[in-house]
């Protein structure tokens, strides 16, 4: 077994992932729905999770303890300049800059949530960090990316990892009064490829930081909640087709002429994140 997955690690962490995903999310929806409120949220937490965790477990099988470190190190890469901060801020800042012009020019939007309270707010903050950022980055960029950029450019990789990752959500649309039934899948599963490109292009030029994927990550959560849901600036449909599409479309067309698709990168290639080195401790070629 531990021979099979050294060689389909690609394959054992997407299954283990979405076995963990499916089976126990929709545990989630039964309990839900016998208002087992407590053992829900529990359950939940530890789907959220699956692709983080099953990126230790197959790290740990295929290279022990030395493996799972160089997983983990990717959350200590800070040092990567200020720009790749800004440009993962990007994704929220952006969005909300055109929610403001939008208000400003009179359009009908619904206008501050009423009931929002600074407990409130800083509490979700806190989950939503935590339910995607840091539950999900160290499986989706710390494990699976560099890999698929092994066999793949990074155009291609990001193509492949943004619709498994759209697919890995889709019991979320079974859930009683989720915010993903606010979004057809069809959309949902552009932008989470418009997503998984731009923030592999952060990756590859942020030396691997975990810490860029996860701010990505969250202003990637955050935006849409803070636009649409706490300030009202604008209609929920009208922000995914006026700003968060347009928005990524652009940068992603930018991107793809300015650094190509190969890397998505000017850095010599010696100075990407490399999952090579870590095939070759682990196979001894």
């Amino acid at each position: 077994m531990k021979n099979w997955v050294q060689k389909h690690q690609l394959i054992s962490f997407f299954v283990l992932t979405f076995l963990i995903m499916y089976s126990v999310l929709f545990t989630a929806i039964y309990l839900h729905r016998s208002a087992d409120s407590q053992r829900w949220s529990l359950i939940w937490f530890l789907s959220m999770f699956s692709p983080t965790f099953s990126a230790l477990i197959i790290s740990g099988v295929i290279g022990g303890w030395t493996e799972v470190k160089r997983l983990l190190s990717g959350y200590v890469r800070w040092r990567v300049g200020v720009r790749w901060y800004l440009a993962a801020l990007f994704l929220f800042l952006g969005p909300l800059t055109i929610g403001l012009i939008y208000s400003a020019l009179g359009n009908p939007h619904p206008g501050l949530n009423a009931e929002l309270t600074i407990l409130g707010v800083t509490s979700q903050l806190i989950f939503n960090i935590f339910s995607g950022p840091v539950a999900e980055e160290g499986g989706w960029r710390g494990f699976a990316l560099p890999r698929l950029q092994e066999k793949y450019n990074a155009l291609v990789s990001s193509l492949i990892l943004g619709t498994i990752w759209a697919c890995w959500h889709l019991p979320l649309y079974f859930m009683p009064a989720s915010d993903q039934l606010s979004i057809p899948f069809p959309i949902y599963l552009a932008l989470n490829i418009a997503f998984a490109t731009y923030i592999t292009w952060l990756y590859n030029n942020a030396k691997g930081s975990l810490i860029i994927t996860i701010l990505a990550h969250f202003c990637i959560n955050i935006s849409a909640s803070t636009v649409v849901g706490r300030l009202g600036l604008m209609p929920s449909m009208m922000f995914y087709y006026v700003t968060a599409g347009p928005l990524l479309v652009v940068a992603l067309i930018l991107m793809v002429i300015h650094f190509g698709p190969r890397y998505f990168s000017r850095k010599q290639v010696t100075e990407l994140p490399s999952q090579r080195k870590f095939a070759t401790a682990a196979h001894g070629d």
